[in-house]
């Protein structure tokens, strides 16, 4: 496959979006330009919803499309399953094996990554702790670090040392993206 020219992210939140921004610049050298980020909710309504609402229209244009596309779907699991997130997105979507789709899903939000990329042990049930101490963070430039930190490992194909279950499932699910980010 060749490397994908656009990426379509479709995400809950700012958090969501400057995760997946600095990942795939710093790990895969991506352009801002590739990367088309669908506008959110922004504290107007339910992220979730909205990713829930717009997947099967975006797999839909992702079929259509003559150039090599990505849809990177980020959607925290929250009272869910992950696997139960992901069987939800996978029935409105159709997604295939096929299909340039991964799935990034956050137990209760990606500020539970960035406390474990800052080395903090973390509690994926915790729903707080994290989003309290790491919430502005999460939004800003002073997450690039943490960020940059998984983007290198990911990009060099290293094993996490002991990571939130949701961290290492979205690594497993990334592999289906892997070549399409990969330079000719």
């Amino acid at each position: 496959m060749n490397k994908a020219s656009q990426i379509i992210v479709l995400c809950e939140d700012k958090a969501h979006e400057v995760f997946a921004k600095r990942f795939l610049k710093k790990g895969w050298g991506v352009k801002p330009r590739a990367i088309r980020v669908l506008p959110y909710p922004d504290g107007k309504g339910s992220g979730k919803k909205h990713v829930y609402d717009n997947i099967s229209l975006e797999t839909e244009g992702l079929r259509k499309r003559h150039a090599s596309t990505i849809l990177l779907v980020i959607q925290d699991a929250d009272e869910l399953s992950i696997d139960q997130i992901k069987s939800n997105l996978d029935e409105v979507s159709l997604r295939s094996n096929n299909d340039s789709i991964a799935y990034i899903i956050p137990k209760w939000h990606i500020q539970t990554w960035i406390a474990y990329l800052d080395g903090e042990n973390v509690d994926e049930m915790d729903k707080k702790t994290y989003k309290n101490k790491y919430g502005k963070i999460s939004e800003l430039k002073d997450a690039h670090p943490f960020i940059d930190k998984l983007a290198y490992i990911c990009r060099e194909n290293k094993s996490l040392e002991s990571p939130p279950d949701s961290l290492a499932v979205a690594c497993e699910e990334f592999n289906r993206i892997r070549n399409s980010l990969k330079k000719k």
